[in-house]
């Protein structure tokens, strides 16, 4: 069965897979959801390119040989689009995530008023702002529970030289999430 590789969205972390890991445990299939250091270790200052490189040093890390199936989510498809020229990536699949050309404005919906600013250089969604913006199809309970693990993002937007565009070379599947309110569904097609 070919491994997954599960990369989180921005100010996320491993723990919003917690629903989808259990169907991918029951069908056999074996994953990985690594922890991007842009949002594990944001006072560092790190970014996007250390988030590459952890995406593949999971990929590096996959037991057998058969080549892996890299999923993003939302700014995850930025990360999933450099790091998908790994040699194990057979394909790739963006989860209403960003996929642009390099200078290509990302179409997404948060901005700067839906944001605290740290004066380290990260920022984390406003409390009032996260509801809607990730979670407004959930119950009260996912909610709270997924906003409670929230978590500062390092504010980078330095990108991989020369950029590897992934999406290109590999095959790639773009599933749209026409109530996501983070990356509209417009900008998303």
């Amino acid at each position: 069965m070919k491994p997954v590789v599960l990369v989180h969205g921005a100010w996320h972390g491993p723990w919003c897979w917690e629903f989808v890991t259990p169907l991918l445990d029951a069908a056999g299939v074996p994953w990985v959801a690594p922890d991007l250091p842009s949002c594990a270790r944001a006072q560092e200052g790190v970014g996007v390119i250390e988030d590459v490189q952890t995406v593949e040093a999971a990929l590096d890390a996959l037991p057998g040989s058969e080549p892996a199936v890299l999923l993003g989510h939302s700014r995850g498809g930025r990360v999933i689009s450099e790091a998908g020229a790994h040699p194990r990536v057979g394909s790739l699949v963006y989860l209403t995530a960003f996929l642009t050309e390099p200078g290509q404005e990302s179409g997404g919906a948060v901005r700067e008023e839906d944001l605290d600013f740290g004066t380290d250089g990260t920022a984390i969604p406003k409390s009032d702002r996260a509801r809607g913006l990730f979670y407004n199809d959930c119950t009260d309970e996912q909610a709270a529970w997924a906003m409670e693990r929230l978590r500062p993002m390092f504010r980078s937007a330095e990108p991989v030289e020369p950029p590897r565009l992934a999406w290109k070379q590999k095959p790639a599947t773009y599933v749209v999430c026409s109530i996501d309110q983070a990356i509209p569904a417009a900008a998303q097609r």
